[in-house]
């Protein structure tokens, strides 16, 4: 599949301009890891970290154990597959992977932590894109994107993980402009599926370069709270904007 490498934001902006208008979903991660959800990731003997029968169980554990904590009218789940995206929000493993219309959050996502980064750092930080029409076509034989508010019995005799969205029921979920894509239990991983390189796009960016980038979105406004609408948000930009400001300080004594 393509995969190019990016320095700057200014590469990257130049490359969402380029690529086909049909890759409307990215991915944003730190680490270049496998596309799979949570509930389906290996270990390092390649073995699934939890069994099949887990991953209904982490959301019955779930929805017994949060109603404490929650106006169930106002959220207003109706049925498992909305409590699959409510409990993806909170940490629990599920079968979702998580994608957003915004190109600008994900490579957000995949920089957010690049302060932190040693200054030997070798690793990579990736974006994928991807075309969710295509994906859905090929998987459930249909162009649109699946509403498991609305419809779900065809998500588990899909021929790939397909495309879905659902009632935004929670602010991270609207704030990320986020949706997901929905993984059967017996899913590889996307970018292994016989039609990767029709789908999916990648972009690479060096840990080295992270906080060039990082700092690049700050000036043009990104923060944390926009795509975190909660309260530890606002000690997350304190702390970026010092190290922004510390970073352009000593990229001007270097010059």
């Amino acid at each position: 599949m393509e995969e190019i490498i990016i320095e700057n934001l200014e590469k990257y902006i130049e490359y969402i301009h380029n690529i086909s208008s049909e890759f409307v979903l990215s991915r944003g991660q730190e680490q270049d890891r496998a596309l799979l959800p949570s509930v389906l990731r290996l270990d390092d003997s390649n073995m699934r970290l939890y069994s099949k029968a887990k991953a209904w169980v982490f959301i019955d554990d779930f929805k017994n154990n949060s109603l404490l904590y929650i106006d169930s009218n106002s959220i207003n789940i109706k049925s498992d597959y909305e409590w699959l995206v409510y409990a993806q929000h909170f940490g629990v493993p599920t079968c979702l992977l998580d994608f957003t219309y915004s190109h600008l959050i994900s490579l957000m996502f995949a920089v957010e932590n690049a302060f932190q980064f040693d200054a030997d750092d070798d690793k990579n930080s990736v974006v994928w894109f991807l075309n969710p029409h295509k994906l859905n076509l090929a998987s459930i034989n249909r162009n649109d994107i699946l509403n498991i508010s609305e419809e779900t019995n065809i998500l588990d005799t899909a021929e790939y993980p397909c495309v879905v969205t659902a009632k935004k029921n929670n602010p991270r979920m609207a704030a990320q402009n986020g949706l997901f894509v929905y993984f059967q239990q017996d899913a590889t991983r996307l970018e292994d599926i016989d039609i990767a390189d029709e789908v999916l796009k990648k972009v690479v960016i060096s840990h080295k370069n992270a906080k060039k980038i990082l700092a690049s979105l700050y000036t043009m406004g990104m923060r944390f709270n926009n795509i975190y609408p909660e309260l530890t948000s606002i000690s997350k930009d304190i702390l970026l904007k010092n190290n922004v400001l510390e970073y352009y300080k000593m990229e001007a004594e270097n010059e």
